[in-house]
């Protein structure tokens, strides 16, 4: 009973800064009281304390430094509107979510040819170990890294066309639309599958997360009718993110 009690106690101290972090009553940058004026504030002990801390680092809503006070943490998370990445002439989604929150948007990106694994090959309908183009993408705003995206292209489908490798060539940097239609491959669909998992090891490297951080996984896949002609693996971490989807509903026909 006494557990239950104390976990009640974290999760509505956390609450309580948490409120003042998102109203901004308490700004980035801001010093939060001591371990000690915590405990006094809120009537509890200092492992409760504690907890509520580890709650909101995890949640990226502050940083703390060993012996120092904990401060305030800019949240602005990147709205991922998963519309404007699949239409023609997409410009730059990425860069307009990051732009949006203030932060100036960058990416690296590395290409190479690769066997298709078991996962890719079932995505793709291609046999184990087909040549893919695998292109490996880091997308960073204000140089912190937001987003680990992975795809994957057919190469029998791609080969010697001019978007054999998306980042160079005519069409660089353009959409997965715009690409494949230049090769009369115009997609019909583009179907997302998220799930969260905590991250791997490399992951948390590459992604520089914070101990305790999930990430959310998008598993894309295009089509163009019953053919896949392109997958990736779109990964995020669950407090840099909010992901909107828009579903349009058709109206009542007429009797």
């Amino acid at each position: 009973m006494e557990e239950a009690t104390s976990e009640h106690m974290y999760e509505r101290m956390a609450g309580a800064i948490r409120d003042q972090i998102l109203a901004r009553t308490l700004s980035p940058g801001d010093r939060l009281p001591t371990q000690s004026e915590l405990s006094e504030t809120f009537g509890a002990s200092r492992i409760v304390v504690r907890h509520a801390l580890d709650l909101l680092e995890s949640e990226g809503l502050i940083d703390r430094q060993q012996g120092g006070r904990a401060t305030v943490r800019l949240y602005d998370p990147l709205i991922r509107r998963a519309a404007q990445h699949y239409k023609s002439e997409p410009g730059a989604p990425f860069a307009d979510e990051a732009i949006a929150t203030s932060r100036v948007p960058r990416y690296s990106h590395e290409t190479r040819p690769d066997r298709a694994g078991l996962e890719v090959a079932h995505r793709l309908k291609i046999g184990l170990g087909d040549e893919v183009m695998r292109t490996e993408y880091v997308s960073y705003a204000n140089d912190e890294p937001m987003m680990l995206t992975t795809s994957y292209e057919p190469l029998f489908i791609t080969r010697g066309t001019p978007i054999e490798k998306p980042e160079e060539g005519p069409l660089m940097g353009a959409g997965i639309v715009d690409r494949f239609t230049s090769i009369d491959l115009r997609p019909t669909e583009v179907r997302e599958r998220l799930h969260a998992r905590m991250p791997r090891p490399s992951e948390i490297e590459r992604l520089q997360l914070r101990p305790g951080t999930p990430v959310v996984v998008i598993v894309r896949t295009s089509f163009c009718g019953d053919q896949p002609i392109e997958t990736a693996d779109i990964l995020l971490a669950a407090n840099q993110y909010k992901l909107e989807y828009s579903t349009k509903v058709a109206p009542l026909s007429a009797e």
